[in-house]
């Protein structure tokens, strides 16, 4: 030991700097890498930490309206009583539009107003505060608003908002004008459930108790929320207490206004149906940031792997000394591995650093805004475990080299020529091409070694994963920007209250029918099935004219009433085919349907609720989905049924050359007609309002793939230069020998032009092919995971621009090197050799 710190000391002047140099790279893509993984973890968790933060409830049972006879909160006193809940709180729907510029908006998009009625969005589910602070609870004129809403007004925190009040008959749902009430706003806020789909967002305001308890006149719904003893569990002996509790309160409802079956129910929102949908959406970009992280460890490993090689190599002369003055094989090795060590240990410490430093960026993409612990974290399982890996793989890549650095030599390296460098001399290309061929991939021996082969392995893996970054970040952007792959085939769609509403058949197709500027048109109906032993959220398609519908990406497109379709995430969850048959409905209506194909469904249908998504859910024919139900035409006058089973959204094409003002009157003259008899409730449902979760975080993740492998082709690009810069200095002799045979300076610095070229030229040749192929994999596994169509993009004037843009960069890089090699002292060198 104490040799092997004589000679390290005697020697760390020369080699210093090149233990700097690994322990930087190292502790680069070391945190880099540390930081992608514990980033990964942190985004995977951040969901869950605000969920136990906000205090979320197990589910929501709703009150459908006011009941006759019975105070408006009288059967909110009542859910919350039921046995099996442990905590609830509510809130309630107010009968209100928005008053903008002095004019009553009714739209259904724009006129939510809830009151908290026991603590409901403030101190159990509560909002996520994006400016200002949520109203206090005994307050009367205080309002918190969503971004939506607070654009309407046109108002920030501390703006004043008026709103109309309408008073609405129980019994006959009339409604009409009560006060006019103005509130000043005390902070801006996203209402639970946050993270969704975009057409599950609600977009409103929200009054406190104190306002709440002001303006019960004007009640038409609530909801309430419950925390259950057993969690998620115990929502079907919830289900089973509000049947009991709805037949009690219905022959109470009946006796009021002495009509029977009035067909009351309490629903059950799941939420734990939405937060798996949540954390799906969310689950894409985690496996990105840990794909991230391996992929910068795998660059750390190998720049820091070509780092330890040079050091090994630059100890060749002093421990051929030491084993000349009698040291031990074991003495010689740890002198030649003690400036590894260092380097080791200082790319450790700085790749934790690193890490910690890099942590406030985590989480990334929506749920960042919503998790409650941010700043500085240390994972001590990621940093302390993967530090060690790492720093356990250099060290025995380290101990590798160091054995064979300083095994006995019982002949003299018998160094093979390379192939190509044989094959350029045969061809009769230049001396400096010759030369160059041999340096880029002959390491040489003894001193002159060089780890020629690390660095073209090196490069290749940053030239494929470049290109796989490419091919995937063209395909991400190629799904956001072409809205047919995520399900949406249409170019207008109307939609009647969120999907709770109902278009009149009759109403629309005369409406819609026979318009000149209609090319095709379609209506959608949505429920849920019992599809297999699973119930799952379908679409029931009518074809009104022409072939309307989301895609069909493998089989075909149902063609009749006995054929269904099924997301790709579904289809891969019943562990069925196309073409296999499936059991559909519920008893006594259950039949068979084959499934014809695969189709990418949009992310919109009843909202709040489960339904189809990218991936989720079913699409069968609309009569199907009406036998399914045990329902007809008949049975659809009953406004339950309706609800549940009749169209509610309307897609439609125009005809080419149509212009954006007959656009906009052709969709205003639908919607104002009011076609699901609700004032403001038929609305046009815009792309940017019904993209799924997953597809606004994959938007979100934006160019981190492409910048994670230019990061990764940097490196290794420097990687080359230093190898280069290496191979000058090792063959120093050979180079003076090459001037004063009479190279000039220009074909010394040909040399390393050539040999910088051919490496990246191989690297390219072999690099390219595979990166396209990963990029294709990695595509497909990820477009596959969503449920979108699976269409790879592979960017070939991108690819051929970066590959030029590669081998300009390698020789700027190598241009010192170059130089350095050209101002080689022939004289000196071969007296001093």
């Amino acid at each position: 030991m104490r040799a092997a710190l004589y000679v390290w000391r005697a020697t760390a002047q020369r080699s210093w700097r090149t233990v700097l140099t690994v322990a930087l790279i190292g502790g680069l893509f070391g945190a880099v890498a540390l930081g992608a993984v514990a980033g990964a973890r942190r985004t995977g968790s951040a969901y869950g930490r605000y969920l136990a933060a906000a205090k979320a409830s197990d589910a929501f049972v709703n009150v459908p309206g006011m009941l006759p006879g019975m105070a408006a909160t009288r059967p909110i006193k009542l859910i919350e009583a039921l046995p099996g809940i442990a905590a609830s709180d509510a809130y309630i729907g107010l009968n209100a539009n928005p008053v903008v510029a002095g004019r009553i908006r009714d739209s259904f998009l724009t006129n939510s107003l809830t009151g908290s009625f026991d603590g409901a969005y403030f101190t159990r589910d509560r909002m996520t505060v994006l400016a200002g602070r949520l109203p206090r609870l005994d307050a009367t004129r205080e309002i918190a608003l969503s971004p939506g809403i607070a654009r309407l007004f046109g108002v920030g925190v501390g703006g004043l908002v008026t709103y109309q009040f309408y008073r609405q008959n129980p019994v006959t749902y009339q409604s009409t004008p009560g006060q006019r009430l103005t509130f000043r706003v005390t902070g801006i806020v996203d209402k639970p459930p946050v993270l969704v789909d975009q057409s599950d967002e609600q977009d409103g305001g929200v009054l406190p108790p104190g306002a709440t308890r002001q303006l019960l006149p004007y009640y038409v719904f609530s909801w309430v929320g419950v925390r259950l003893d057993h969690g998620t569990a115990g929502i079907g002996a919830l289900q089973h207490h509000l049947t009991s509790l709805a037949a009690t309160v219905q022959r109470h409802e009946s006796a009021a206004i002495r009509q029977q079956d009035v067909g009351l129910s309490f629903a059950v929102a799941r939420q734990d149906i939405v937060r798996s949908e949540v954390r799906q959406a969310i689950g894409p970009q985690v496996v990105a940031l840990a794909v991230f992280g391996a992929i910068a460890a795998l660059a750390m490993l190998i720049l820091a792997g070509q780092g330890l090689a040079q050091l090994i190599s630059r100890a060749a002369q002093d421990v051929s000394v030491l084993r000349a003055l009698g040291g031990s094989r074991v003495q010689t090795a740890l002198a030649a591995c003690l400036p590894g060590v260092a380097a080791v240990l200082g790319a450790t410490i700085l790749a934790v650093t690193g890490a910690i430093a890099l942590s406030p960026l985590a989480p990334v993409g929506q749920v960042r805004q919503f998790d409650p612990a941010r700043g500085f974290q240390a994972d001590g399982l990621v940093l302390g475990a993967g530090s060690a890996l790492l720093a356990a793989i250099l060290l025995a890549v380290l101990a590798v080299l160091g054995a064979r650095a300083t095994r006995p030599v019982s002949r003299p390296d018998r160094e093979r020529p390379s192939a190509v460098a044989r094959a350029a001399a045969a061809a009769g290309l230049s001396a400096p091409a010759v030369v160059a061929s041999r340096n880029a991939l002959e390491p040489g021996s003894g001193q002159q070694a060089v780890p020629v082969r690390a660095t073209l392995l090196g490069s290749i893996a940053a030239v494929t994963a470049v290109i796989a970054a490419a091919v995937f970040g063209a395909s991400l952007t190629g799904l956001v920007s072409h809205p047919v792959r995520y399900g949406w085939n249409w170019q207008i769609l109307i939609q009647a209250e969120g999907g709770y509403g109902n278009f009149s058949p009759g109403v629309m197709n005369r409406l819609v029918g026979g318009q000149p500027t209609v090319a095709a048109w379609s209506s959608f109906g949505f429920s849920q099935l019992t599809i297999g032993n699973r119930v799952v959220p379908v679409l029931g398609l009518q074809r009104d004219r022409g072939s309307l519908e989301p895609p069909t990406t493998s089989g075909r497109a149902i063609t009749d009433n006995g054929q269904i379709e099924l997301g790709a995430v579904t289809l891969r969850q019943m562990g069925k085919k196309v073409g296999d048959t499936i059991l559909v409905g519920r008893r006594p209506y259950r039949r068979p349907l084959t499934i014809s194909g695969v189709v990418t469904l949009p992310s919109f249908g009843v909202a709040i609720s489960q339904h189809v998504s990218l991936g989720q859910g079913a699409m069968l024919s609309e009569p199907a989905l009406l036998a399914a139900q045990g329902l007809t035409s008949r049975g659809l006058q009953s406004a339950l049924e309706s609800s549940q089973a009749a169209p509610s959204a309307v897609a439609i094409d125009l005809v080419p050359g149509t212009s954006a003002a007959q656009r906009g009157a052709f969709v205003h003259r639908i919607t104002s007609a009011n076609p699901d008899g609700t004032p403001g409730g038929t609305y046009q449902l815009g792309l940017h309002h019904a993209r799924a979760a997953a597809i606004v975080n994959a938007t979100q993740m934006g160019g981190q793939p492409l910048a994670l492998a230019l990061g990764l082709a940097a490196a290794a690009m420097l990687s080359l230069a230093l190898t280069v810069l290496t191979s000058v200095r090792r063959r120093r002799r050979e180079l003076a020998l090459l001037k004063t045979l009479g190279m000039t300076r220009r074909q010394l610095r040909a040399i390393v032009a050539w040999q910088t070229t051919l490496t990246l030229v191989i690297a390219l040749v072999v690099g390219v092919p595979l990166g396209v192929a990963a990029g294709r994999w990695a595509w497909g596994g990820f477009a596959g995971s969503l449920g979108v169509a699976p269409v790879t993009v592979v960017p070939a004037l991108l690819l051929a621009a970066g590959c030029a843009a590669v081998l300009l960069a390698g020789n700027l890089l190598a241009s010192f090197p170059a130089a350095m090699a050209a101002r080689t002292p022939a004289a000196g060198t071969l007296r001093t050799e």
